[in-house]
């Protein structure tokens, strides 16, 4: 396959069109929702979380063809399961602001973000996290000028017909999914993670302010989706743990973010949604609750590193929902200590309501061939096609 016809399989692959199915198997969404039913699938989901894109440039140099340049592309090449797809939507800041350079020495620049964040990064573009400099909302006056393209309205915010999408998504074989955003998560990183840390204590009600601003638009969102179909699956994202622990305090969390993830999915949920995942990385388990409690019922990614083995998650919530939980660091060991990290996990596949992945982007320090052969094992032991692209 040359890149021309990849690209044109890049492109069907984010339209509202069916996906292709054998004979004699499930299709995606019906395959989804069994797993997550603990019923019995023909297989499990064959997905994966993505890569840097410093680990892409690496393959290159190991067999990846140059044409596999992001993520999206990197997903069909290697054959994954094109399961679901997103209603598109804006949930966040109406525009957003635009980047501005203050210095650059040709190794580092610091710029002034979308988000107005104040970082150093790599002057030709590697991937890095940010060195982040400063944040932008302190307190209630310098949240103004946020709050001014927080706006609830939906002009803007829902990015396609919803009447026509309807009719095209109404035979869907797929997951159609759409974005719930953030609470916690996108606040920390408009304030910093000591200015939010602090401010559920110095500031209550300016963090309150903000999930509220941020519940209208998702609300309204929710509201205005529902008229016209049903969600199969909500994301959420949050990232607002570390190796030990929430970066905030259980209780605000549970309590303040908790209820403002419970006011939008309440709509989805009463219009026939059945699943809603959200994506935190570290240690959550403290705010499980805020979760679980609310509507969200599905943990992602499962950081080993940080004690999130899906096993024990399951050990201590039976009917947990899980995906991911393949660490990332067994990569890097030999063969061998790769087989035997999957095989800790088929009992829970086999139990159902878990698709194994691994548990964050794949590092640039991980080889071609050995996640080529993570790839062979992981379909060999599920029953997955092990197809990769030609």
């Amino acid at each position: 396959m040359d890149a021309d016809e990849f690209e044109e399989l890049c492109k069907k692959a984010v339209s509202f069109t069916n996906i292709t199915v054998k004979s004699g198997e499930m299709t995606p969404r019906d395959r989804f929702f069994s797993t997550m039913d603990f019923k019995k699938p023909d297989r499990i989901i064959d997905t994966e979380f993505g890569y840097w894109n410093d680990t892409l440039r690496r393959w290159h140099k190991e067999g990846l063809p140059s044409f596999v340049d992001n993520n999206d592309k990197a997903d069909l090449y290697f054959g994954f399961d094109s399961w679901r797809k997103y209603l598109p939507v804006n949930i966040g800041l109406i525009t957003p602001f635009p980047e501005q350079v203050i210095s650059d020495d040709g190794v580092h620049k610091i710029i002034l973000d979308a988000n107005r964040v104040k970082c150093e990064v790599f002057s030709n573009g590697d991937d890095t996290i940010p060195h982040y400099i400063d944040f932008p909302i302190k307190d209630k006056e310098s949240y103004k000028v946020f709050k001014e393209k927080l706006i609830p309205e939906i002009k803007d915010r829902i990015l396609v017909d919803l009447k026509k999408t309807a009719e095209e998504v109404k035979s869907r074989n797929y997951v159609l999914a759409v974005s719930g955003g953030s609470t916690a998560g996108i606040i920390r990183n408009w304030m910093g993670f000591e200015n939010i840390a602090m401010g559920v204590y110095d500031q209550p009600a300016l963090i309150e302010e903000i999930l509220e601003d941020l519940s209208a638009i998702r609300v309204n969102i929710a509201r205005e989706i529902v008229k016209y179909l049903t969600i199969d699956l909500v994301s959420w994202w949050e990232d607002i743990a570390f190796k030990t622990g929430p970066i905030i305090t259980p209780s605000f969390f549970i309590e303040k973010c908790g209820r403002t993830i419970k006011h939008t999915m309440d709509i989805y949920r009463k219009a026939g949604t059945k699943y809603s995942f959200v994506d935190c990385d570290g240690d959550f388990r403290l705010l499980m609750p805020g979760w679980l409690d609310n509507g969200v019922n599905i943990m992602f990614p499962l950081e080993v590193a940080a004690g999130i083995h899906p096993a024990d998650l399951r050990k201590t919530h039976p009917d947990i929902r899980m995906m991911g939980g393949v660490d990332k660091t067994v990569l890097l060991l030999d063969k061998k200590d790769i087989k035997k990290e999957l095989l800790k996990l088929k009992p829970l596949v086999e139990e159902g309501g878990y698709i194994p992945h691994i548990d964050h982007r794949v590092q640039a320090d991980v080889s071609y061939s050995n996640y080529l052969y993570y790839l062979e094992v992981k379909r060999d032991l599920f029953g997955i096609p092990n197809t990769i692209s030609e």
